[in-house]
């Protein structure tokens, strides 16, 4: 299945927006017959000032209307509704087991990932919510300040700077407000829960004899939780089984089966032997025996306290100045304050012996017993152990002592309360600056401003343990008389208390007051712009002036994300957790020029020419380029065609940088098991691996088809495996060698900077010389987007393949495969065994997408359209919009070189999706309607999908939302809505790879089912 690397790559391309963005060039519609002229305004993917929104490439404009229309109280989720946005790998409804990011709203475009979509508001960038990175939480940005939202797709760093690789969301505020508001809303689901709320006012005012304006908007919103518990559909944690095809009625499998956790309550005993598995056992406390585990009836059902949604609550306050010194000159300030706390939760604690019992590396290992005794897990004279379980294991030891035998155990923590992580995330942004006019015949424009902008997050967790103290609460005597204590006397003093953990409810009071910790993470991300640039004509050519923008920009990032003390040394359960931190600076310069070459001639009515650079120098990769070219060409005034290439750049982030060693136990096979020689060449046995009897290995003799091959001769050339072999004739892993990996997730700080090539062509149409045509306008642009050098980590399979399998039979232990591989040295008694199998942050393989994009929309004024005009009376206007996009190709490779793999038409990646809404006005009555058309899919991969009757196959799937809006008043409006009205649900079995607790891809098809919105907005 495809969705995984799509998650991480970010995915989905879901289409439409409630107002199609208008072809960039003057259009007179029934919507715009009053206004005579549009003036000069800045557009997004430009500096330059251009008349009625002439942009040189595609921008998707969503309105203050739209945004109100939709009910959405988060700008993350109207902009997931855009044609060119992709799954977002953060979300309400996906994050609930992020130890940090949950509840966090992000934005993908084009399936490129987060941080490859930069965020502005009014042209300058806006400071990431995320510790270390670019991204933008969009929970801090306020509905009601903001007049609309521009997306432009496709490269733009030559005009914004790094990040802008999949493209810009610019989000441009309310200016020169005058009055006051206030207004509310409170919405729910049909089931009765997702319950949600907003409050507040907006207000402004002009001060200094009408020479100033300030605007701003103050609101509380609160969304509640909603569970899997709650919805029948989802309160099973269910495994699919037997057929994968999908039913008429949305359900893989013609049956679903329980799939509890093995992790459960009243603890599960890990029983070793001596050449033999481990086995799991259940302890029944009425009646002493022990049986075997089964999963059917013993296991834990997670999904009973899992949530699907991560309820938030946000306090936001946004505020604007302007103060004209003069007619030329202008002082402009911004400031905003967010507050957003979080709360997810999810199933106790599962604890395993594996995670407290460790060897001298602190690798965390299950019970393992020899002839001469066992190590890892709980001694099975503790006083805690039933007699039932300690005779299991003496029956599979014999030979040893009950002071040479252990057991260990896998139990759920249900004494210590659920998992859960709160989280206070704290925003400000400040920015101040001078724009305005000089004088000449030139037509200078300037603007300078500093911008400052501060996000940090406070992380409790709950539900946690340390992991020495509960070994103390494990090694328990009797003191006489079937008085239990803990085996050391000194800790008792500290509060031990014996766990019964094969009991379910054996953690007293006491056990919990010892051994639980709740854990904290502190972070912030501070930016800081300096940015300048000046505008203007340089001289005329026949058919117009050349236009310029020159400027400078300097920016710093620093971040840090601070595990606490417990994490950071690993005493807590879980892997170890570094601290991360660092920054970096950045000194640009850009430049952009507009060229008019022709103007009003036979079948040239426009024809421009548009060029932009930017120079970069970072304190991290050095130098960097980006720069665009784009004709624009218009034969007549009613038809345009527009064309851009552009080569932009990202530069890492502080994360994938600066990431500190996080600890990890991998799971992966060593390719190199079994080596051995035959005749002095390399090859491997018949038998690669027997953990519980290793000189079985040697025995199973050679396997001849092996001798000489090209993963044999790079295993020997590693100087470590070929001391094994020589030492004792072949690498016959033992089991604490292949369960004893470790290794680390780490940054790296000598990464590059990716780099992308956008080409996009596209045609405009709004035929103004007919009346009943001229309110339709359509463009169909074509995108093809490629980047390369990808920043991602290594995956561990990939460096132990490309080290030794696919390296042509040669070892390099400069390649950073090799060096991702930590062997044990000749001289240690493990020599050549794995002992760290790390992964690095690399500049990697590349995506490649490519599509088309269809904007149409048609303005039906009923009192003045053909076939309705002689109806008479008042009947108002019908705005129909359709947005749709045809996904052709989206190819990534893991590797540079490596053949490119296509997920286009998987889930998540549909080719054709689409978007319908209607907006119709009369009077004070507005009713909007929105369908969106999510096109077939294949969830698993493309080869399970050649035919529509075969397994993992989703048809076309559709959701409608629908809003009615009146105006009691001119100053007081009221609203009711039904998204999701025909509660339509895409059921997929668990165990698939969707976010933890779903039974869907929320972040593709809605998950929420049907659910009620309604307010009221009254100004005064």
């Amino acid at each position: 299945m495809h969705l995984k690397r799509q998650y991480l790559f970010g995915t989905t391309i879901l289409a439409g927006v409630l107002a199609v963005a208008a072809p960039s060039f003057a259009q007179s519609t029934a919507g715009n017959q009053d206004a005579t002229e549009v003036g000069e305004i800045v557009v997004t993917g430009s500096r330059i000032v251009r008349p009625n929104q002439d942009a040189p490439t595609q921008v998707q404009v969503v309105s203050s209307e739209a945004i109100a229309s939709t009910g959405e109280v988060n700008l993350g989720e109207i902009l997931r509704t855009l044609p060119a946005a992709g799954v977002s790998s953060l979300t309400p409804t996906n994050s609930n087991f992020f130890t940090q990011g949950n509840g966090v709203a992000t934005v993908n475009l084009r399936n490129l990932g987060e941080d490859r979509t930069l965020v502005l508001v009014n042209g300058r960038r806006f400071v990431a919510g995320l510790p270390g990175t670019q991204i933008v939480d969009f929970n801090s940005l306020p509905t009601e300040f903001v007049d609309r939202i521009d997306v432009v797709t496709g490269g733009a760093s030559s005009i914004y700077g790094s990040d802008a690789l999949a493209g810009v969301v610019n989000i441009i505020t309310d200016k020169d407000y005058e009055g006051f508001q206030l207004f509310g809303q409170y919405g729910i689901t049909d089931r009765g829960d997702r319950e949600n709320y907003k409050v507040g006012t907006k207000f402004g005012s002009n001060f200094a004899d009408d020479r100033g304006n300030f605007v701003g908007t103050l609101s509380y919103q609160e969304n509640k939780a909603v569970f899997a518990r709650d919805r029948a559909d989802r309160d099973m944690a269910l495994d699919g089984q037997g057929s994968r095809l999908l039913s008429d009625e949305g359900r893989f499998g013609e049956t679903q089966f329980f799939f509890g956790s093995s992790f459960i309550p009243r603890g599960v005993a890990v029983v070793p032997g001596i050449g033999l598995n481990n086995s799991n056992r259940v302890y029944e406390p009425t009646t002493g025996a022990q049986r075997p585990y089964a999963g059917a009836t013993d296991g834990f059902n997670r999904q009973g306290t899992r949530q699907l949604y991560v309820p938030n609550s946000a306090l936001q306050f946004s505020g604007q100045a302007l103060y004209d010194f003069n007619d030329n000159n202008r002082f402009f300030f911004e400031g905003s304050y967010y507050r957003g706390e979080t709360k997810s939760d999810i199933e106790p604690s599962p604890v395993s012996g594996a995670d407290i019992f460790r060897d001298a590396r602190d690798v965390g290992l299950n019970p393992q017993c020899t002839a001469t005794g066992c190590l890892y897990g709980i001694p099975l004279v503790s006083a805690i152990v039933p007699e039932s379980i300690r005779q299991a294991v003496r029956d599979r030891t014999p030979g040893l002592t009950d002071a040479q035998r252990v057991v260990g155990f896998q139990r759920r923590m249900t004494e210590f309360g659920n998992r859960q992580n709160e989280a206070t995330r704290d925003l400000f942004r400040v920015v101040a600056g001078l724009e305005g006019e000089l004088p000449g015949s030139m037509n200078l424009k300037y603007e300078v401003s500093a911008n400052w902008g501060r996000s940090s997050e406070q992380q409790l967790t709950q539900g946690g343990i340390l992991k020495d103290r509960l070994i103390n609460t494990l090694d328990v005597v009797d003191t006489g008389g079937g008085v239990l204590a803990c085996r050391n006397i000194a800790e008792r003093a500290r509060g031990c208390t014996p766990f019964r953990i094969f009991e379910e409810g054996g953690a007293s009071q006491g056990v919990v007051n010892y051994i639980a910790v709740q854990n904290s993470f502190d972070s912030f991300v501070d930016q800081k712009v300096l940015n300048g640039f000046l505008s203007g004509d340089l001289f005329e050519l026949p058919a117009g002036p050349i236009q310029f923008v020159v400027g400078s920009e300097y920016r710093r990032e620093e971040s840090r994300n601070t595990p606490d003390a417990t994490l950071q040394q690993g005493l807590a359960s879980g892997n170890i957790a570094p601290e991360t931190k660092g920054d970096f600076k950045v000194i640009e310069g850009f430049a952009e020029l507009r060229v008019p070459l022709l103007r009003d001639m036979p079948f040239a009515h426009q024809l421009d020419l548009n060029l932009s650079g930017r120079l970069s120098d970072y304190s991290t990769v050095g130098n960097t380029e980006a720069w665009a070219a784009s004709l624009e060409y218009m034969p007549t005034d009613w038809i345009k065609f527009r064309s851009q290439y552009s080569v932009a750049v990202r530069a890492p982030n502080i994360s994938e940088l600066f990431a500190g060693r996080s600890q990890t136990f991998p799971t992966n096979l060593d390719p190199c098991r079994g080596l051995t020689t035959s005749g002095g060449q390399a090859a491997f046995t018949k038998t690669r691996a027997n953990l519980t009897n290793p000189s079985a290995v040697a025995a199973s003799g050679v396997d001849t088809t092996t001798i000489g091959s090209d993963t044999a001769r790079a295993c020997l050339a590693d100087p470590t495996l070929a001391a094994r072999v020589a030492r004792d004739g072949v690498f016959a892993q033992t089991q604490p060698e292949a369960q004893g990996t470790g290794g680390f997730n780490s940054g790296n700080p000598n990464l590059t900077q990716e780099k992308s090539t956008s080409i996009t062509g596209g045609v405009l149409f709004n035929a103004d010389w007919y009346d009943w045509l001229s309110p339709f306008s359509l463009s169909v642009d074509y995108f093809n987007i490629e980047i390369d050098d990808i920043i991602a980590n290594l995956a561990r399979g990939t460096s132990l393949n490309e080290c030794y399998v696919n390296s042509g039979g040669v070892y390099n232990a400069s390649s950073p495969f090799c060096q991702s591989i930590v062997r044990y040295e000749n001289g240690t008694a493990q020599v050549g065994a794995m002992r760290e199998l790390n992964s690095q942050t690399q500049n990697l393989g590349t995506f490649k997408t490519s599509g088309i994009d269809v904007q149409a929309s048609y303005t039906f004024d009923f009192d003045n359209f053909p076939v309705t005009r002689n109806f008479g009376g008042n009947l108002g206007t019908l705005v129909a919009s359709l947005t749709y996009q045809h996904l052709d190709e989206y190819k990534t490779s893991p590797l540079p070189g490596a053949e490119l793999v296509e997920s286009a038409g998987t889930t998540g990646l549909s080719k054709n999706k689409a978007q319908l809404d209607l907006l119709y006005r009369r009077n004070a009555l507005t009713v909007s309607w929105q369908t969106q058309f999510v096109g077939e899919s294949c969830y698993f991969d493309l080869d399970d999908c050649a035919d529509d009757d075969i397994s993992g196959y989703i048809g076309l799937k559709t959701f409608s939302d629908l809003q009615v809006r009146y105006a009691i008043t001119p100053k007081a409006t009221v609203f009711a809505g039904v998204d999701n009205i025909f509660d339509e649900y895409v059921y997929i079995g668990q165990g698939y790879g969707q976010p933890t607790g779903w039974t869907t891809e929320p972040a593709v098809y809605d998950g929420l089912g049907r659910r009620f919105v309604m307010g009221a907005r009254v100004s005064f």
